[in-house]
């Protein structure tokens, strides 16, 4: 995917660990900025990763992420929090896998921490557009309620609700979908428990869509055990070996197959191609398990072969 060159020339603190930041583009302009999408930072090689847009310039020059430092994670947080201003970066993208959808239905945005950071573009695109809705912000105390301010300046009133856990309990998610009106969309986007939660509660819904957006691939869910297969790609023919400890990505890499990548965890949607003979382990966070069910593409960066075989249209 082609990339933007980027300079940092702002980062703002926001809470205790999660800061904001400003890219300005230097070659080119940004396009297809739209709510619910996110950018990919190059932070380094083999070193990608993906953040929410929470705001940008209409002429598409600039950009906010918001970032939560994860001390424990895979580096592209640390990474992020040490860049200084005046860092140039390359910023592929924007895509989005979590669109707004344009209809008429009443919409509940639920964010859990750093998972506001698309509600707040949200939240501003239903605002403008004169769409009925509701935020509920769900963060463990006010110190890190790192969107918070942004929600505010927004001017959104009784229809936005900040829960922190510490002074408030435990949020009551039945009830707040129980009252929702009939038919609504909720959008979810934070930690799994939460998701979890929210998908949970969802029984009391009557009627309505609920869409989420995942940090990591769903856990707890039952896979076989790794065995080996083939791969097949289809524009040439030529059939390689995936062990057992493989991934497909890492196989057509060291082939020289090209194929884009991005989180390599099965997020972001960078490597998906088109399956066009076997049946797929899908491991991934990203497809709906209608999508799945089709077992017409996959994420090779996580999925795997149920059978001997897959045959890639590569």
């Amino acid at each position: 995917m082609e990339t933007v060159t980027a300079r940092l020339v702002r980062k703002r603190v926001l809470s205790p660990d999660t800061t904001d930041f400003l890219f300005e583009a230097t070659t080119d302009r940004f396009l297809g900025l739209e709510p619910g999408a996110h950018v990919d930072v190059h932070l380094g090689p083999d070193l990608v990763r993906q953040y929410s847009l929470w705001s940008w310039s209409q002429d598409g020059r600039s950009i906010n992420v918001g970032v939560k430092r994860e001390d424990g994670g895979r580096g592209g947080s640390l990474a992020m929090h040490a860049l200084e201003e005046g860092a140039e970066v390359e910023i592929g993208g924007p895509r989005n896998h979590f669109k707004l959808q344009s209809d008429d239905s009443y919409v509940t945005l639920i964010a859990g921490g750093i998972g506001a950071t698309p509600m707040v573009s949200m939240a501003r695109e239903l605002l403008n557009t004169g769409r009925a809705f509701q935020v509920y912000y769900l963060v463990r105390s006010r110190e890190y309620a790192a969107m918070d301010a942004k929600f505010r300046a927004l001017g959104l009133d009784q229809w936005y609700h900040l829960h922190c856990d510490d002074t408030d309990g435990r949020v009551d998610l039945p009830s707040i979908l129980q009252e929702i009106p009939a038919g609504s969309d909720i959008y979810a986007c934070g930690p799994e428990p939460m998701l979890n939660a929210v998908l949970e509660a969802g029984i009391a819904m009557r009627g309505g869509t609920i869409h989420f957006e995942r940090f990591a691939a769903a856990s707890g869910v039952e896979h076989d055990e790794n065995a080996g297969f083939d791969v097949e790609i289809k524009s040439t023919g030529a059939v390689y070996k995936v062990g057992t400890e493989d991934t497909i990505l890492e196989v057509l890499k060291s082939n020289g197959v090209p194929v884009e990548f991005g989180c390599s965890e099965g997020l972001c949607g960078s490597c998906i191609v088109d399956v066009l003979e076997g049946d797929v382990d899908h491991r991934d966070g990203i497809l709906t398990p209608e999508e799945q069910a089709t077992n017409s593409y996959m994420c090779t960066c996580v999925s795997r072969a149920k059978g001997v075989k897959l045959v890639l249209d590569l």
